[in-house]
Order: C-alpha cells, then sequence, then structure tokens
C-alpha cells in the first residue's frame, strides 16, 4: 500500500496529542475519507455552527428547545460571527480567540462567559468530528463569571408587600415564584387543573420566540414534579382562582388580558414586576427569578436537605442546588443571637468552656 501523508488542521500541544490524532484518522486515511484538513479549511465557523444548532441534541436527547436555539443563535450572531463567522476552522487558531476575547463583551463579564462557553463547545464538537485537532478555546476562567448584580435574598415580609404592590390579578404569581420556587415560565403556564391550595403539578412552561409563545416540558425530567403548597398561601390561590380564573380546567391563572386564552409575555410580566419593585424596599435591580432564590435559601435555613431542595427545584443535579444557599444578614444576626444565647445559658449554670477551662 502507498504512503499516504494528511497534515493535520493544527499544532499540537503534546506529543500525546498528536498520537490520538493520528490513531483517530490513520482509518479514515486508509479509508479514503477526505482529510480532515480538507474539510476544516474549506468549512467556516459559520457553516459548521449553523449544522450544530440543527443536529444538537440536550441532555435528555431531545432537539434544542426554541428558546436556547434563539440565545444561542444571538450570541452566535451578535458577538461570535461578526470577528469569526467567516473564518475557516483550521483558520482559527487559540492565538485569534484570545484576540477576539480581549474585544468581545468588555464590562459585560456574564455575557462574555456565556458566549465563550457557546463557542467552546461548538468547537468541542468540530474536535469530536474530526475537523480540528484540538480546541483553540483555552483561556483559563474564560467560561466562568460573577454576576455583575448580586442576587438579593428577600426576607418573608418583603415577598408579602412586593405581592401587595403587584396588580392584583398578579399578586399571586410572586407568591408562587417564592414559597412554590417556580420559575417565570413554569407561572405563566400555569392552568386551573394544574393548581390546588394544596399542591402546584408542573408539567410545562412557556417560552416565547419572535413574539410568538410555545409551550413545552421543562428542561429535564426532573422538571416535571408536584411541589406542596405552604398553608400560608393557601388562602391566595383559592381567592385567585375564584376570582381571576375562568372555570375551564384549561384555563389560565395569569392570562395576558383578564379571563384571556394566550400566555402573558414575559417583558410584560417583567414590567409589572419592576414597577412593584419601585414601591418596596427591594434594590431596583430585584428579578422574578431571585423571588427562587429566596425560597430555596429559606428552606435550606429551615432545614430542607439538598435532595429535597432538588426535588422542589426541579434540578436534574445537587450541584445546581448549591447555587441557591445564600447567606442573609438576617440569618447571620440569627446565628449570633444564638451564639450569645449558648453563652449566657453556660454562665448561668456555671459551666466554662474554653482554653483555660479543665
Amino acid at each position: 500500500m502507498p504512503q499516504v501523508w494528511v497534515s493535520a488542521p493544527t499544532t499540537f500541544d503534546t506529543k500525546r496529542e498528536a498520537e490520538v490524532w493520528l490513531s483517530r484518522h490513520r482509518t479514515a486515511i486508509v479509508d479514503k475519507v477526505v482529510e480532515p484538513r480538507a474539510e476544516a479549511s474549506k468549512t467556516t465557523l459559520r457553516e459548521y455552527a449553523t449544522l450544530w444548532l440543527q443536529e444538537r441534541r440536550n441532555a435528555s436527547g431531545q432537539p434544542l428547545r426554541t428558546s436556547t436555539r434563539r440565545v444561542y443563535e444571538h450570541y452566535l450572531d451578535r458577538h461570535i460571527y461578526p470577528t469569526l463567522g467567516d473564518r475557516t476552522l483550521s483558520a482559527i487558531t487559540a492565538e485569534r480567540i484570545g484576540s477576539w476575547y480581549a474585544a468581545t463583551l468588555v464590562g459585560r463579564p456574564t455575557l462574555r462567559a456565556r458566549t465563550y462557553s457557546l463557542l467552546r463547545t461548538i468547537l468541542t464538537s468540530a474536535v469530536e468530528d474530526g475537523l480540528l485537532a484540538s480546541n483553540p478555546c483555552r483561556i483559563r476562567g474564560a467560561g466562568g463569571s460573577r454576576p455583575a448584580t448580586p442576587t438579593t435574598v428577600a426576607t418573608p415580609a418583603q415577598v408579602a408587600e412586593l405581592a401587595a404592590q403587584m396588580p392584583e390579578r398578579l399578586a399571586l404569581a410572586a407568591l408562587l415564584g417564592a414559597w412554590c420556587q417556580l420559575r417565570s415560565g413554569e407561572v405563566l403556564e400555569l392552568r386551573r387543573r394544574d393548581i390546588t391550595p394544596e399542591r402546584v403539578v408542573i408539567t410545562r412552561g412557556v417560552t416565547w420566540a419572535n413574539g410568538t409563545p410555545h409551550v413545552g416540558p421543562p428542561k429535564t425530567d426532573a422538571g416535571i414534579r408536584t411541589v406542596s403548597v405552604p398553608p400560608h398561601i393557601a388562602a391566595a390561590i383559592t381567592e385567585h382562582l375564584r376570582r381571576f380564573t375562568g372555570s375551564r380546567p384549561d384555563a389560565l391563572l395569569f392570562p395576558a388580558e383578564p379571563r384571556g386564552t394566550t400566555q402573558m409575555n414575559p417583558s410584560t410580566f417583567a414590567y409589572h414586576l419592576k414597577a412593584a419593585v419601585t414601591r418596596t424596599p427591594l434594590p431596583p435591580t430585584f428579578r422574578f427569578h431571585w423571588l427562587r432564590h429566596t425560597g430555596l435559601t429559606l428552606a435550606a435555613q429551615s432545614g430542607a436537605t439538598i435532595a429535597e431542595l432538588q426535588a422542589r427545584a426541579g434540578h436534574s443535579t445537587p450541584s445546581t442546588v448549591m447555587l441557591y444557599q445564600h447567606a442573609t444578614s438576617v440569618r447571620d444576626r440569627a446565628l449570633a443571637d444564638a451564639l450569645s444565647t449558648l453563652v449566657a445559658t453556660q454562665d448561668a449554670s456555671g459551666t466554662h468552656s474554653g482554653p483555660d477551662s479543665g
């Protein structure tokens, strides 16, 4: 058999990387498959990413949700394609990635990290497809960031005040966000058949794309769940169903128009929430998702286990639940008071402990 030469799409950092690439492509070379370098040198990032969006599957093996795909397309169109979209995969080097990153979304760390992570994921697929020998996205820590706006954990009194400042037909939405830990898309798709004063059943959520609502299952199987309603908001549910919800089982709890059949647009809902926030002591940056943070944090402080929080929140992994475990000044004050109580109790009983005890 005559010797066949093929050039790798880029140089390798280690001998091991070169050996892995050669092993992966030896069969393709023998079978006379188009050489990787040829494919990488004529396929642009835009072309590859377009195909990637079509074929990408989520953790459940399903095509990307409309809302997720829309977000990815936004990142690509606005922040990746203008600089890298028309370059071939073989021309996208670590140096070029570094230059792009240095000039992209400076001052917007969260969006910058998400955009970088998407590009890294796409190029990882290109490596798996044999078009690249290694991923040129190698900037340490570029895929992570701290939120520009710190999350606020509200107090129970602040949750009640926020609900009171919402339009009457939306007050229950704030209570469900905090005390049942629902996402906004889950709240806005709730129907009469999904809720009673004792429990909420979540099997769907609504997302929006191009001004049109799309109803679908939660992102993961864990998102399908039944949440017990805390007794202190049971009366609010009963009253809302009586005053603001149609009699049909599929009647929306929070339609765009009173007794309407179309879900409320999230931007409209956000407008009402923001207006209500301005009439409370909460920071003006407070958003609906922070009600969910609040509820999960307070549940943890009440003694809920990680498994219980995971089930209630509809998370597929324990690590995600841990993101919601925020310390609050109120809790810190309670811990400080508890320490003083412990000392006072020991002093009263004549029991002491410490370096001088013995």
